[in-house]
């Protein structure tokens, strides 16, 4: 907000002003402007003026001098005689303005210098726009020429000239005889003068300081921006020469960068996690995000607090040589291996270290190794389950007619006993004998009966199924089928969840293998909650899936039964082995469903947490 003392002109005007309209009344009259009234007798309301010697000769004359201005809407001036005050009367469309002429003047003097400012403030303004507007020095001085102009009072009257060099700018087209001043102002480059501008003014009759300290200033300013100009161009010139002696390097520059970007992009492309690390296991660098510049080695990869056991690092920093380990992180299997890279002095100043994914690779090294066992197995099973089927055979044969024989045998001696009554037979007395040789009869005809089922898993496990892999199989068909045979014992453990997944594609494949397959997933679960000891909340989810991208079927078996630790999971698989011999178990289950399921191209794999329970996946290959 304008304090009081910059709006003083403001109170000054007013004070020494009146305003009177049309029909004489007074509308307005400042203080100061009644006091000099009242002083010299003028009265201030006009229309009481008459004609008669009752108003003063001063009051009438003030009154027919404003009647004049209104019938001929020009000012007049009037002067007292005695004061030598003047007055100053200005018509406008309502009255007239009256007011004292040395104080209008004053302001209306103050008014045009502002003007005449503002034009000066425009003028350099635009003066340096136009350097702004990226044009050449030239092009710029060239168009200064109408700035310069129109900032002075008569921009019609006035003919700018700029000379810069050898080059002469503006307008030459006047009459020499006409012009009446002539202002110059010097160019300077570097304190050395090298142009001027001229501006010439025609019939002018007053004088031009300011003009002139306005074209000194427009003259300062186009010497500073020539100069930042120059300065420019000379800067330009060295950067051209450092730019030239620079060109080779700038060269070599970018093709280190594209071979250290290529490097890099190799770098991070590796799939393995690598790291440099220093002897104190800081991080240098890494060609994953996740792993970053800094922090320590142990800490990133592993999420340690403190240096891993068997370090294979601290082997390369101590010896300078290669070294290696595997480690388990995370149920996943890693190789660490690790680099020395030395120092001017051969000594090892940093490590870099390479930690690989070997999970899969361990997977398949399992694998390879069940496939060995089995083909192994399976050449030895088919020669035993031969030469055991063939006397077995014979036993159970046997076995019939001697239980069908003692049931002809027994009443004769049952007669033989009663005339001796101390008959013995193989050393026992007769009740005894009787009591037990049926019981010795069904045992052994039981165990030839189970000899025989054994036999026939051994020819199952062995032998490769000659119907082939001819069937087009829809693996919710088969869960549905196998689930009518085994759910009735199943609902006696846990309570069965499906989850089936729609529009699953069907696969080539056994339907008689694959049922198997379900048949002793889903009751070595239901074994497994019937051994737990939260039985009653069993569940056994059965769960299948298409996944589009590696184009494959997956069916997954899972139950929260007893669980298996370690020791177990690492020999499910193997023929032979199981954890219910007490209860009838031949450990083939398992070794027949691996089986199959590699016939059929297909993977399984198990997860398993004792106390928590057990999943088995298996991913059949879509063709």
């Amino acid at each position: 907000m304008a304090a009081i003392n910059d709006l003083r002109l403001i109170y000054e005007l007013y004070d020494n002003i009146a305003i009177i309209d049309k029909d004489l009344n007074l509308l307005f009259a400042g203080s100061a402007l009644k006091q000099i009234l009242s002083e010299n007798k003028i009265e201030t309301d006009l229309k009481e003026v008459s004609s008669n010697l009752s108003s003063s000769p001063l009051s009438r004359f003030f009154k027919q001098t404003v009647l004049s201005v209104l019938n001929t809407m020009q000012p007049e001036e009037i002067k007292l005689d005695i004061s030598g005050i003047e007055f100053l009367i200005i018509p406008s469309t309502d009255g007239v303005l009256l007011g004292l002429k040395e104080k209008i003047s004053n302001i209306c003097k103050i008014e045009s210098e502002l003007n005449n400012r503002i034009k000066e403030l425009e003028c350099l303004y635009n003066i340096t726009k136009e350097y702004y507007a990226g044009e050449t020095i030239d092009k710029f001085l060239e168009r200064c020429i109408k700035h310069i102009e129109s900032g002075f009072p008569s921009p019609s009257d006035t003919f700018v000239n700029i000379s810069f060099g050898k080059n002469e700018f503006g307008n030459t087209q006047w009459d020499i005889k006409q012009i009446t001043n002539v202002l110059i102002s010097g160019i300077y480059l570097n304190e050395k003068k090298c142009g001027e501008i001229k501006v010439f003014i025609r019939n002018a009759k007053e004088s031009f300081s300011a003009e002139k300290k306005l074209l000194d200033e427009i003259a300062g300013k186009i010497s500073k921006i020539i100069e930042k100009e120059e300065e420019t161009r000379v800067l330009e010139r060295q950067q051209e020469i450092l730019k030239a002696k620079n060109e080779a390097l700038i060269k070599m520059t970018e093709e280190c960068y594209k071979k250290g970007e290529n490097l890099k992009t190799f770098f991070r492309a590796i799939t393995n996690k690598i790291v440099v690390i220093d002897k104190n296991f800081d991080i240098i660098m890494s060609n994953k995000d996740d792993i970053g510049d800094s922090g320590k080695c142990y800490n990133k990869l592993f999420g340690l607090d403190k240096k891993c056991e068997s370090c294979p690092a601290e082997t390369t920093f101590n010896l300078a040589q290669d070294a290696f380990c595997e480690r388990e992180f995370n149920g996943q299997f890693l190789m660490l291996q690790s680099y020395p890279i030395l120092g001017p002095d051969n000594s090892t100043q940093r490590v870099l270290e390479v930690c690989r994914d070997i999970t899969e690779q361990k997977t398949i090294e399992g694998q390879l190794i069940q496939s060995y066992k089995l083909a192994s197995l399976g050449k030895l099973v088919a020669g035993v389950a031969h030469e055991i089927n063939n006397p077995n055979t014979f036993i159970l044969g046997n076995l019939k007619i001697v239980q069908e024989a003692f049931q002809d045998i027994i009443p004769l001696l049952d007669k033989l006993h009663f005339e001796n009554n101390d008959l013995k037979i193989a050393r026992l007395n007769y009740d005894l004998f009787k009591e037990n040789i049926t019981v010795l009869i069904n045992d052994m005809i039981n165990g030839a009966n189970r000899t025989k089922k054994i036999v026939g898993d051994l020819r199952n496990f062995a032998k490769k199924d000659e119907s082939g892999l001819t069937d087009i199989v829809d693996i919710n068909e088969i869960i549905r089928n196998s689930l009518s045979l085994t759910q009735k014992h199943i609902k006696k453990y846990a309570h069965l969840e499906l989850e089936l997944g729609e529009n699953i594609p069907n696969f080539t494949g056994n339907t008689y293998k694959l049922e198997q397959v379900l048949v002793n997933l889903t009751m070595n679960a239901s074994e497994a909650i019937e051994s737990s000891d939260e039985s009653s909340d069993g569940l056994i989810k059965i769960k299948t899936w298409y996944e589009k991208q590696h184009n494959e079927v997956f069916l997954c078996v899972s139950d929260n039964g007893i669980g298996m630790d370690e020791s177990v999971l690492k020999n499910i698989f193997d023929p032979f082995f199981t954890t219910k011999r007490n209860k009838g178990g031949t450990g083939l289950g398992l070794s027949i469903t691996y089986g199959i399921i590699k016939d059929h191209n297909g993977k399984i794999e198990v997860f398993s947490k004792p106390g928590i329970g057990t999943t088995f996946t298996v991913r059949f290959p879509v063709k």
